[in-house]
């Protein structure tokens, strides 16, 4: 199969065309305004992989590009900016990256490659801050206590920040394109993504984050008082699922919450906990302002994904987490 992939020198486009490389024909663009994406670059480089320095955005450009390797049957689309404090500083770039920039994507798939199957990816964050329920707080985390612990596609989307409406506005393209022109394209509005290769900051990546810092013995600042809770997804996991996803049908134009459900959730302090057991050392850690546009807490509903990929995450938190403290150390 020839694929296409987007944003192929960030986190997850990187795992991703390593896990795809001897199965399929892989086209890679990407940006490079990430940073660490010039260093994924090299990795795939060294693999016998070529990332070619193509920006979404320049439709001119990006369609000359793509009208000269000869056509694809599956596009992956990862570009984004993945920032809500970026978002909030530079609203136009991230506009144009994750709602202009899928457009771009969308227009050359209906006028170019309408049977091209596509894989498109929002984000939990289209759901807003989630301030609709009531919490209990435990020692550890924030607790839902109104309604069921998982949040299935029926959640309201309700934006709020920059990066919150750009995605948004994505999602809501990809099923209007999906529907209107039957193109055979889905959405996946996944949680916590989190593995090797990631470059994270404090408002992204959050796993890999407090693990660098941790493996660097620095203090972290938080922002809240570290019981927010997500369902953590570790990136083999993802790429499994992207993988089944090349082998099935999709209706055209659906959505699916993908993330690490139930039995994978981890609020900030469960993380420094599991940390000291592996490692016997404490993380330092000073209590700060939790933003209005987070979400206290949110966990997956998989079922949907689920039935139709036969898929399930297998790599529990304590797993991925030792995983990838273990590649750290390694790296340091």
């Amino acid at each position: 199969m020839r694929i296409l992939i987007t944003g192929a020198a960030g986190f997850i486009g990187t795992n991703l065309a390593i896990s795809l490389k001897d199965n399929h024909e892989l086209v890679l663009i990407d940006n490079f305004s990430r940073v660490g994406s010039t260093r994924n670059a090299k990795i795939l480089t060294n693999l016998g992989l070529k990332t070619s320095n193509v920006d979404i955005t320049a439709a001119k450009e990006l369609y000359e590009f793509l009208d000269g390797r000869r056509g694809f049957d599956f596009l992956i689309h990862l570009a984004a900016q993945t920032s809500l404090l970026a978002s909030i500083a530079e609203p136009k770039i991230d506009f144009d990256t994750n709602a202009i920039g899928t457009l771009n994507i969308l227009e050359y798939l209906r006028t170019r490659m309408p049977f091209c199957r596509g894989i498109f990816l929002a984000s939990n964050k289209i759901y807003g801050n989630l301030d609709q329920f009531e919490y209990i707080e435990t020692s550890t985390r924030f607790q839902i206590s109104n309604t069921k612990l998982d949040f299935d596609e029926l959640l309201p989307i309700r934006p709020l920040g920059g990066y919150s409406i750009s995605k948004s506005i994505s999602d809501f393209y990809v099923l209007e394109y999906g529907r209107r022109y039957k193109l055979p394209i889905i959405s996946l509005r996944q949680s916590a993504v989190y593995g090797q290769n990631q470059n994270p900051r404090s408002d992204q990546g959050w796993i890999s984050y407090f693990v660098e810092q941790f493996n660097l013995n620095k203090k972290v600042k938080l922002r809240g008082n570290g019981k927010q809770v997500r369902d953590v997804l570790h990136i083999d996991d993802f790429c499994s699922l992207i993988n089944k996803l090349l082998e099935v049908q999709f209706d055209v134009g659906e959505y699916y919450n993908v993330g690490g459900g139930l039995g994978n959730s981890l609020s900030i302090l469960e993380l420094f906990e599991i940390l000291k057991e592996l490692t016997n050392r404490n993380i330092g850690y000073e209590i700060g302002t939790m933003s209005v546009d987070d979400q206290k807490y949110f966990i997956s509903d998989n079922q949907k994904i689920s039935k139709l990929a036969k898929w399930r995450p297998a790599i529990a938190p304590e797993t991925g987490i030792a995983r990838l403290l273990s590649k750290i150390y390694t790296s340091s």
